[in-house]
């Protein structure tokens, strides 16, 4: 059975353009697509993957403090969270791309967990 290309890709910008234009400068900065290859080790020392990791299992409150622990430290990446807040405060918007642009993703993972693949 095929997809449809829409459902196989998910472009950032065509998605943002959607439900914000403006969301599409600080989010291409910050989400991480191919989370799957990134071993879980990483991902839990590194308070920016683990950003889009909750964004793609939908751990929203969790995301939201890390943005904000970002936008409020001296960190380099912390200028691109600002900027985020600026355009979504609540990140509401935020969550509404995360949902599309990490379900190929996620599925990715689910399967990747389901067949018993290691991360390396």
């Amino acid at each position: 059975m095929s997809t449809t290309s829409e459902q196989r890709y998910v472009d950032l910008k065509k998605l943002c353009e959607r439900i914000d234009p403006e969301l599409f400068d600080p989010l291409s900065w910050i989400l991480l697509l191919n989370l799957e290859l990134v071993p879980q080790e990483d991902i839990d020392v590194n308070p920016n993957l683990k950003f889009s990791c909750d964004l793609m299992n939908g751990n929203f409150n969790d995301a939201l403090k890390i943005a904000k622990n970002f936008a409020e430290s001296e960190k380099p990446i912390a200028s691109h969270y600002k900027d985020l807040f600026k355009v979504d405060p609540t990140l509401t918007k935020t969550f509404e791309v995360a949902e599309t642009f990490f379900s190929l993703a996620k599925r990715r993972a689910e399967l990747i967990e389901k067949s018993g693949f290691k991360q390396y």
